[in-house]
């Protein structure tokens, strides 16, 4: 069920009452008051996934609400622009929605600020949260509650974190956690060195999906990438533009698994990276290849090399090309 607009008591009643059976709830763009809320969950007992999208009203307090949810176990916000500030969201209200929501597998949260959540209350106790995962943005999340959050995580398999302002000790507090990540998205972050990538990647080498578009990773990371993640299917390096044609053909000489890559806006890359001869070693299993706006440059070079390299991809679905 999809509602929007102002939800007033009469219509929570409504849903309460006539939608028991519910399992999938998006409210978008509401204007929720406490009251209606507690109708509300009163009623959907069996909601499993909850969607609060630019809802005003929405906010750490509806935490205690939330843990009356015995069924939730996917839960989605992004908070109304007037919801955002740190006097908004508190610290017990979050350790509150952590714990007392005993199967929440997913959490999502975009737009709060959270620089002041350092989760004590979650660290002092012996509990272990059932994340599987967890997508932070714009919360702005500090190092102490990261550490606390994967510490107490030991399930989580897929970390987004986006427009975090994350630096070098948020990546190592990513290395140091003992979790074995499948899915990592550090994306947009441009404070991460080369030696906090490579401790990342040396202790996450079950990593399937990453995404490090629009990071200042260097050449010796991507190659500590490629001898540290050989698992790797998915792999986004969109606008890194600090990536060279060496490093690049040493890691694509590695990557055989490879079903998904994106170096779109890669300029460094020259055409010698996309020839036929390159040692590419994903060419049995690539399906998607995005490379528009790389350093070919179309009419002044030949590319007879680029095409037989895609000629060569047995696999390939989907092609995003474009040259200047």
């Amino acid at each position: 069920m999809d509602a929007e607009q102002r939800l007033i008591g009469r219509d929570a009643r409504f849903i309460a009452h006539q939608c028991i059976n519910l399992s999938d709830l998006k409210l978008r763009s509401c204007y929720l008051i406490p009251a209606s809320l507690d109708i509300l969950f009163d009623g959907i007992l069996r909601v499993k996934r909850l969607t609060l999208e630019l809802c005003r009203g929405v906010n750490s307090s509806i935490a205690p609400r939330l843990a009356r949810l015995p069924m939730l176990h996917d839960l989605d916000i992004t908070v109304h622009t007037q919801e955002r500030g740190n006097g908004d969201w508190r610290e017990d209200d979050m350790v509150l929605l952590l714990t007392r929501c005993r199967r929440l597998q997913s959490l999502k949260i975009f737009g709060p600020d959270l620089s002041h959540i350092h989760l004590l209350g979650l660290k002092r106790q012996s509990v272990s949260l059932g994340l599987v995962n967890l997508e932070l943005v714009w919360t702005f999340i500090s190092e102490n509650a990261l550490t606390v959050l994967l510490g107490k995580s030991p399930l989580l398999s897929s970390l987004i974190l986006l427009h975090n302002a994350s630096k070098n000790s948020t990546v190592q507090a990513i290395a140091q956690s003992s979790l074995r990540l499948q899915v990592l998205g550090p994306r947009n972050s441009t404070s991460i060195s080369t030696a906090a990538f490579d401790s990342v990647f040396k202790n996450q080498p079950t990593l399937i999906q990453l995404d490090l578009s629009r990071t200042l990773i260097h050449d010796a990371a991507v190659v500590m990438l490629a001898q540290s993640c050989c698992q790797l299917q998915d792999l986004n390096l969109s606008g890194c533009s600090r990536v060279t044609t060496a490093a690049f053909l040493k890691m694509v000489s590695m990557l055989g698994r490879l079903r998904t890559l994106r170096v779109s806006g890669c300029t460094k890359l020259k055409r010698e990276a996309f020839l036929g001869v390159a040692p590419w070693a994903s060419r049995d299993t690539l399906q998607e290849l995005g490379m528009a706006s790389v350093g070919i440059r179309a009419g002044m070079e030949a590319l007879d090399g680029v095409v037989a390299l895609l000629c060569s991809l047995k696999r390939l679905r989907q092609l995003c090309l474009e040259t200047a």
